[in-house]
């Protein structure tokens, strides 16, 4: 049962822990000699520092508490699988036709959300006969976050190889489309894989202002490991001019995707620590696609595009003057997932070119 699972965190991290360490300073004191119990000034300090030490534990209990009631109640419209932790509707999904074929495309999910930001594009690859695979990225999609509060950075590069290499037996080519972190690690995994067409959407590369003061904590171990610690949880950043939970213009569509409305901080963390790992300028791709919507303003989007021309790396890119982070469920969705099938089939001409904010850099 949930609740007797919250009182027994409540009750390991508040009550049991704080009493180990005063099981441990009276232990010390007694070896110190009975008379240190008279001294006022050191068991004013003792108390002070138990005190300090039972009020981290309460407040980050009570973080923890509170992020877990929020996903869940904000989560409550979705079908839970407890003894799997997660959602249904949040699982992978895949495609593989019924005629043998050499390609397959990949899909990578970006923060907080999970691989049913992918299930308009998803149909429109199996309309077309295009094999596809969409995992769910590590750490999302979980009905609890016990997990993932110690999630590291290597866990998302460990998953995209190995399922880079579990289709290169069996696939020709492998394309890969990567949106927002997802496009993160799709940049990764054309570091270290060869990829056939390389899609990126607002790729989490270049964050904006408001994310900047974590990018700088990270760069600490010591503090990062402490904040991660004491605040378990927090709430996504509020974004002005968004009415919903996400970077999108259409909040109505935003509001039917899953997505961690708090998130351990750790997550956080391990995404910007991953940001830093990335090397451009060492991908290795047949064609590389960038696009984003024109109203983002969770990643700067411009900042990458100057990167990967300085880079004098060849790419083609489309701007959407109707959406904001998230493309694939705003309001230009029809002509992004559109767009997508045309450069998948080779069918994208001159003629369609007039129809996008288009560049090709070569």
């Amino acid at each position: 049962m949930p609740a007797v699972r919250t009182i027994k965190f409540l009750h390991r991290t508040v009550i049991i822990a704080p009493l180990y360490l005063l099981f441990f300073i009276v232990v010390l004191l007694l070896d110190l000699g009975i008379e240190t119990l008279h001294d006022f000034f050191i068991v004013h300090i003792v108390f002070a520092l138990l005190l300090s030490y039972a009020t981290a534990h309460l407040v980050r209990g009570l973080l923890f508490f509170f992020g877990r009631w929020v996903v869940t109640r904000t989560s409550s419209k979705f079908s839970s699988e407890k003894q799997l932790n997660r959602y249904r509707e949040c699982k992978q999904i895949s495609y593989c036709s019924e005629e043998k074929s050499e390609h397959i495309v990949l899909l990578l999910h970006g923060f907080t959300t999970s691989s049913m930001d992918w299930n308009i594009l998803a149909n429109r690859l199996q309309e077309e006969h295009v094999d596809f695979y969409a995992p769910l990225l590590t750490g999302f999609g979980l009905i609890r976050q016990n997990p993932i509060l110690s999630i590291h950075k290597e866990e998302w590069f460990r998953q995209v190889i190995d399922i880079y290499d579990l289709f290169a037996d069996r696939y020709k080519t492998i394309s890969v489309i990567g949106h927002s972190m997802g496009g993160m690690l799709a940049c990764y995994l054309a570091e270290h894989r060869p990829v056939h067409e390389l899609m990126i959407s607002a790729p989490a590369l270049f964050p904006q202002k408001q994310h900047r003061f974590y990018s700088r904590v990270i760069k600490n171990k010591l503090l990062s490991t402490y904040i991660s610690w004491q605040i378990p949880m927090i709430p996504k950043l509020s974004r002005s001019g968004r009415s919903g939970p996400a970077d999108t213009m259409d909040t109505k569509s935003t509001y039917q995707y899953f997505q961690y409305l708090i998130v351990p901080i750790r997550l956080l963390f391990a995404m910007l620590q991953a940001q830093t790992e990335i090397k451009l300028d060492k991908m290795m791709y047949k064609r590389l696609t960038l696009m984003y919507g024109k109203h983002d303003i969770t990643v700067n989007n411009p900042a990458i595009e100057d990167f990967i021309q300085s880079c004098d790396m060849p790419f083609q890119r489309f701007i959407f003057g109707d959406s904001a982070h998230n493309i694939f469920v705003d309001f230009d969705r029809e002509q992004v997932n559109n767009l997508v099938i045309s450069l998948l089939t080779n069918t994208f001409t001159q003629e369609m070119k007039n129809q996008y904010n288009y560049e090709c850099y070569s």
